[in-house]
């Protein structure tokens, strides 16, 4: 019974003699060829042979051609099927048997697959500026160099710097790999024009394939962004999430604006971008008066792959205290939670010098906790203690 098998494709794309080698050997070894499933060959086990491999070029659809595959099985030649959508796949087990008698009809052939390779390139670069096109607010000069030096983690919330610099390398693989691939096309036409020996190269096939497993993580994300499923809204009621009610009390009434007043929960995330959850609400406050002058909670919440980038996220925001705040007080492991950190905000006054109207904003607190992989942030203004709600947090902790 035959099994199937798959081998990284070593040569690159169009370097004929290579590939031609390559096939042969592994027929060689018991591993006849089927066919490529993307940098992959598919082959099957069968019992060893000696045979010599021809690849011609396809001109036309790229489907099994009758008329040709008689004329090479009147010469001696097996069909073994299409490599890619770029050759024709023909081997013998005479090693003397030629493939093409006449030099110009080969000459003719392999010009024309050149230049439909030369044509295959703009796709190539039109699908560069399409990927890079999609993620360029993450290039690297466009980013605040100091804020990704100082919160790298946050930086890579903010931008999508991890999809772009993927795309980068993965597209520079793939364009170096087809460049390289043409390169070595043009001069195996000159050779065999020139009547001398042709030899192959490795190591461009790996080019495909490291370019390939790079760009892969990256279309997965293209395809949840176009499906939409880097944002996932859910109500607020039965989420678990604490709410500025529960902190104030009941007697507290809450702005009629929903942008200060979210009902529901902001989530998102995709493979490049981590989990996420996002909610506030503000106390009602009158048209002349500011959102900051009244109580209002914001919780923020991130869940990353590796329990050490959420270790990292917790230094991060533990590096940085709101205006008015203290210094952080680390309160421990707690039920439900790895680490809790607490800073108290003391009330402050801050008269402007412009209007010289003077703004009381009020105390509160920032509290972080964190559970394995997942770091929750809480901005809280107004006069409760965050400490004596630890159990409200902890329990949103555990609801996402």
């Amino acid at each position: 019974m035959s099994k199937t098998t798959m081998r990284v494709i070593p040569c690159g794309s169009f370097d004929i003699p290579g590939l031609e080698l390559w096939l042969s050997k592994l027929a060689g070894k018991g591993l006849r060829y089927l066919t490529t499933f993307g940098p992959f060959a598919c082959l099957e086990t069968v019992a060893p042979v000696q045979v010599q491999v021809h690849l011609e070029p396809i001109q036309g659809p790229a489907e099994e051609n009758p008329e040709l595959n008689a004329l090479y099985e009147a010469a001696g030649w097996e069909f073994w099927g299409l490599f890619r959508n770029d050759f024709f796949v023909y081997a013998t087990a005479d090693p003397e048997a030629a493939a093409h008698t006449d030099p110009e009809a080969l000459d003719w052939a392999l010009r024309r697959f050149f230049r439909q390779k030369l044509v295959g390139g703009l796709l190539l670069i039109f699908f560069n500026f399409l990927l890079l096109g999609l993620y360029q607010n993450g290039a690297i000069w466009g980013i605040d160099l100091t804020w990704l030096h100082h919160y790298p983690l946050d930086a890579l919330d903010i931008w999508p710097i991890l999809p772009w610099t993927l795309s980068l390398i993965g597209m520079g693989l793939l364009d170096l790999a087809y460049l390289l691939g043409l390169v070595h096309l043009a001069r195996y036409r000159q050779r065999v024009g020139s009547g001398r020996r042709v030899t192959g190269r490795r190591g461009i096939g790996w080019l495909t394939m490291a370019g390939t497993l790079v760009l892969l993580p990256v279309v997965i994300n293209c395809i949840q962004l176009i499906a939409g499923q880097d944002y996932r809204p859910y109500d607020l009621e039965g989420s678990g999430f604490v709410t500025l009610t529960e902190l104030e009390g009941e007697d507290v009434r809450l702005s009629g604006d929903p942008m200060y007043n979210m009902d529901y929960i902001s989530h998102g995330g995709t493979l490049l971008d981590p989990e996420s959850w996002y909610f506030q609400q503000y106390a009602s406050f009158g048209p002349d008066q500011s959102p900051s002058g009244v109580p209002h909670l914001e919780v923020r919440a991130v869940r990353y792959p590796l329990e050490v980038l959420a270790e990292l996220r917790v230094d991060e925001w533990s590096g940085i205290l709101t205006n008015g705040s203290q210094e952080w007080i680390d309160l421990g492991p707690v039920e439900g939670a790895d680490q809790v950190l607490y800073a108290r905000r003391a009330e402050r006054t801050h008269t402007s010098e412009i209007t010289g109207k003077t703004r009381v904003f009020l105390p509160g607190g920032e509290l972080i906790l964190r559970r394995g992989d997942t770091v929750l942030y809480a901005d809280y203004y107004g006069e409760q203690n965050l400490p004596d709600h630890l159990d409200a947090f902890v329990r949103t902790l555990n609801s996402l």
